[in-house]
């Protein structure tokens, strides 16, 4: 919740700010830019495996704030590369973001994902996920999420 009401904030600021821009179709030619970088990797890294585009759109020293991702871009491609294999990129995405928000440089895109309901396993449920990034210098600088923290891998066997 903290960190939903940080996003808010975060763009509430940003929007303010964007009165001094040239403004084109909706967005800054700026905004335009990052929806295009940030789509680069939610949509053709991670969603489509390509990993390799991560030197062209995050910066080196790429700050993750989910608990589970290393930071720097090397750590997120390593973290990224487990059991992953890239298919060929289409135009559509897998997951179609059900809202996307430019504000300057943050851009957060949220989906919907299907989970295990802890009541019963046996059923599913509808959940809200949201990634947010800014972009630096034409770069991804730094992400959140609503992730919280796994268990280690061997806590999660028992």
């Amino acid at each position: 919740m903290k960190r939903l009401c940080a996003a808010a904030m975060i763009f509430a600021s940003a929007s303010l700010t964007l009165s001094a821009q040239k403004i084109v179709g909706g967005k800054s030619r700026e905004e335009k830019k990052n929806l295009e970088v940030a789509t680069l990797e939610f949509k053709d890294m991670l969603q489509y495996g390509h990993l390799e585009l991560a030197d062209k759109v995050m910066a080196p020293d790429y700050i993750q704030h989910n608990p589970n991702v290393p930071g720097g871009r090397e750590g997120f491609k390593q973290f990224m590369s487990r059991n992953r294999a890239a298919e060929p990129i289409q135009k559509e995405w897998k997951r179609t973001p059900t809202l996307i928000i430019v504000a300057g440089p943050y851009v957060m895109f949220m989906t919907d994902v299907k989970a295990k309901d802890p009541a019963d396993p046996a059923k599913e449920y509808t959940r809200d996920h949201f990634d947010l990034v800014r972009v630096a210098k034409g770069m991804i600088a730094e992400h959140w999420d609503e992730a919280r923290k796994n268990p280690p891998v061997s806590a999660q066997n028992k």
